[in-house]
């Protein structure tokens, strides 16, 4: 990664209107739990906007109580998903696009070598960020291996209020795995785009994606949490910034629910350039929480319905003959893709891991 001195990214916070944003809401009075690989005292976070957080990690066989701090991070990008939503940009750092907000760091062993636990432990994280007081969940990874343990922390997290995003994937440009918690109803699947509002060809794409959020060159964590750097941030940091609007509109209206503040961000997204009303790529658009903010846009809604959720129809249930000839269409829409775990500053070895075929039937929005 080359260093910050060597290239300026673009301005996206301007674009955002974030200035103007944060005179109406600037995220006080929200937690957003960033389960990740923990966070790491850095000059460009300060010390007030985070959390004591808590630490997941599995101990080694040899030490079983050895314990971890939260606030350590020996690869950098759940550091660099916090500065991007709480960022006080100095010493390189991102301005955070939530700055008043809390971030509450959940540290798994993503970035380690023991990586391949990180999904059992990331679904244990996730059930105790909602059980102390997280309002929004960042997710800017996937496993696929653990995802029978995640879907119900998932689950868990929503039936306490919470909302989730979590990042598409990495592997737009490749065989295009998704990342499965995407398939969770209400989760708000995140892809990235660049400054002009084209998606990146890395971004994995599907019926899944919901927002869209800018991921191209950012201020992140360099190697080993040495320093900032600037490279592409992906659909991990695309989803930070997700969260981060989610923050705004909450911290401005705290009176309303999970589904009313999904809903507002998908119905003022900057929509696809072709007029269509969502794609594969960005979902329903680019979240702009400015029209939120400044515009007043948006119809929360009902407080108890989820926004993604196929509209109720009145078609009668098909005869046992319908059904039975429904099937091999149904099977032929089941999508191939592959199991991934993916981060968006670099590939996380996990030893033993291998790539095995699976059909995933994706879960369709209205």
């Amino acid at each position: 990664m080359p260093a910050a001195a060597d290239t300026d990214p673009p301005d996206y916070l301007t674009l955002m209107k974030a200035q103007e944003m944060w005179k109406v809401a600037d995220g006080s009075g929200i937690t957003v739990a960033v389960v990740d690989s923990g966070f790491k005292e850095v000059p460009g976070v300060r010390s007030e906007s985070v959390l004591p957080g808590v630490s997941v990690m599995s101990p080694p066989i040899k030490e079983p109580d050895k314990k971890y701090p939260s606030h350590d991070d020996v690869d950098g990008h759940g550091t660099t998903m916090t500065a991007a939503i709480v960022g006080d940009g100095s010493g390189g750092a991102p301005k955070g696009l939530a700055p008043g907000a809390k971030v509450m760091p959940v540290r798994t062993s993503l970035g380690t070598p023991m990586a391949f636990a990180a999904g059992a432990e990331g679904a244990q994280g996730i059930r105790y960020a909602a059980d102390n007081g997280a309002k929004i969940i960042n997710l800017s990874w996937g496993d696929y291996y653990a995802f029978e343990k995640l879907k119900p922390a998932v689950q868990y997290a929503q039936s306490k209020g919470v909302l989730v995003f979590a990042a598409m994937g990495n592997e737009g440009a490749g065989n295009n795995a998704t990342n499965l918690i995407t398939n969770v109803p209400g989760v708000i699947g995140v892809g990235a785009i660049d400054e002009t509002g084209e998606p990146l060809d890395l971004s994995s794409h599907g019926p899944n994606t919901d927002l869209a959020g800018y991921g191209s060159k950012a201020r992140i964590r360099c190697k080993e949490n040495s320093g900032w750097c600037v490279a592409v941030g992906g659909t991990s940091y695309a989803t930070a910034l997700a969260s981060a609007s989610a923050a705004l509109v909450w911290s401005a209206h705290p009176d309303w629910t999970a589904n009313q503040v999904a809903r507002v961000l998908i119905e003022t997204a900057g929509g696809p350039v072709d007029g269509a009303k969502r794609n594969d790529w960005v979902g329903y658009g680019a979240a702009r929480p400015s029209w939120v903010l400044l515009k007043k846009a948006g119809n929360p809604g009902a407080p108890d319905v989820d926004p993604l959720a196929p509209a109720p129809t009145n078609t009668p249930t098909p005869a046992p003959s319908q059904t039975a000839a429904a099937a091999p269409a149904e099977a032929a829409a089941a999508e191939a893709g592959l199991p991934w775990q993916w981060l968006a500053l670099g590939a996380i070895a996990a030893a033993g891991l291998g790539l095995a075929a699976t059909l995933i039937v994706k879960r369709r929005r209205s």
